[in-house]
């Protein structure tokens, strides 16, 4: 059976995106606590900024999905600086220039002005990364996720011919062959889950 063809950097913006559609609901914030990068900023920029800005493709030579790199910027630099909002371009970027107009993000809603109050705090702060030990974790082809118990199924689908079925996993979607004798390969990417995938027609891409 000739092998399906899905390259590798497609996927790891679709599952960025797939991610950015559906992020971890932000818990409720509590006024008199720092706020967290992992609980509260971070889901800002995936839902609104990662799409454009990770490794597949780095719009303006900016990645916002490694923490550093967050906080130095791409062509411009000086994205966040800790501790000083008011020179941090991504604030001046996110927030109403003198003509009243919004740079970033270029395409659909600008970031409600609560998240920007939000990630304002978080740079006064001293823009701290709190992301745990366990979600620092480096995946990719070369170092897969190893389970130690069955990850959660949230989207199986048949490619288009039955031959194979496409699973999402833990930073990864994994084809088996629908017969279940084996794996046929694993494309692992950014996202953390990928709650929706699909195979378009011609079954050589998800």
């Amino acid at each position: 059976m000739k092998k399906t063809l899905i390259t590798l950097s497609g996927f790891v913006f679709l599952a960025s995106s797939l991610h950015a559609a559906a992020p971890k609901k932000e818990e409720t914030i509590d006024p008199t606590k720092p706020v967290s990068f992992y609980k509260h900023i971070r889901p800002i920029l995936q839902a609104n900024c990662t799409g454009c800005h990770q490794p597949a493709k780095a719009k303006g030579d900016y990645i916002m999905t490694d923490f550093a790199k967050l906080l130095a910027g791409g062509e411009e630099g000086g994205a966040i600086v800790p501790g000083k909002p008011e020179e941090s371009n991504l604030l001046k970027v996110s927030t109403p220039n003198t003509e009243g107009k919004i740079e970033m993000p270029p395409k659909g809603d600008p970031l409600h002005e609560t998240q920007v109050a939000l990630i304002k705090k978080w740079v006064s702060e001293g823009a701290k990364d709190d992301t745990p030990a366990s979600a620092k974790a480096h995946y990719d082809m070369e170092h897969p996720p190893v389970y130690v118990t069955a990850p959660a199924v949230t989207s199986l689908e048949h490619s288009p011919d039955g031959t194979q079925i496409a699973v999402a996993g833990y930073h990864e979607v994994l084809i088996h062959r629908a017969d279940g004798s084996s794996i046929v390969t694993r494309l692992v990417g950014l996202s953390e889950r990928v709650q929706k995938l699909a195979w378009s027609p011609d079954g050589k891409k998800i």
